[in-house]
């Protein structure tokens, strides 16, 4: 059985409808990355990075690539969110907010097959983790692009509005960000 991002919306959809919608989503997802072959084949290899396949109150579900050169700057999704990786890797810089400045709180790499969860709260950065990009599928609980979210200065830890202009200018070559 090959692998189609509409059957995907579909099965995610349908899990997200109802009780316990987090735990069947995540399970939907770990489902689909047990053959990451087929993902990547049904993936463009060109185009835009990151995709929106369906959004609805009930969940925002993307395809996202990652490039290994640059990361994204820290921000926040103000919902639960679960990545699945099924091509290289996905490095999630994770950070809390402390006296207003942003404090380093973990690292996680998802490796291609492997899946991660965060909170609502959750700050990170992304980026690709190696010499390879990164492919995963991101099922956001809830609409996403409906929120007004915040994008967080990497030195002052100062909150700013999201926009596609603010988010472009605070992406940070890989190289800065060494010691994460």
């Amino acid at each position: 059985m090959s692998f189609s991002f509409d059957s995907f919306v579909a099965d995610i959809r349908a899990a997200a409808d109802g009780p316990d919608a987090n735990a069947k989503v995540r399970a939907e997802i770990e489902r689909c990355i047990t053959n990451p072959d087929q993902i990547v084949a049904a993936t463009p290899a060109d185009g835009e990075d990151e995709v929106m396949l369906f959004e609805d109150q009930s969940v925002s579900i993307w395809w996202c690539r990652f490039q290994p050169h640059v990361v994204m700057p820290p921000h926040e999704h103000l919902l639960e969110v679960h990545i699945g990786a099924y091509a290289g890797a996905e490095k999630n810089i994770v950070f809390t907010q402390t006296g207003g400045r942003l404090a380093h709180d973990f690292t996680r790499v998802v490796r291609a097959g492997e899946m991660l969860s965060l909170d609502r709260d959750c700050i990170h950065a992304v980026t690709a983790d190696g010499d390879v990009r990164s492919l995963a599928l991101h099922v956001y609980m809830g609409p996403l692009m409906q929120l007004t979210r915040g994008l967080f200065d990497w030195d002052t830890g100062d909150k700013i509005d999201f926009t596609m202009e603010n988010f472009n200018q605070m992406k940070r070559p890989a190289s800065a960000l060494a010691a994460y």
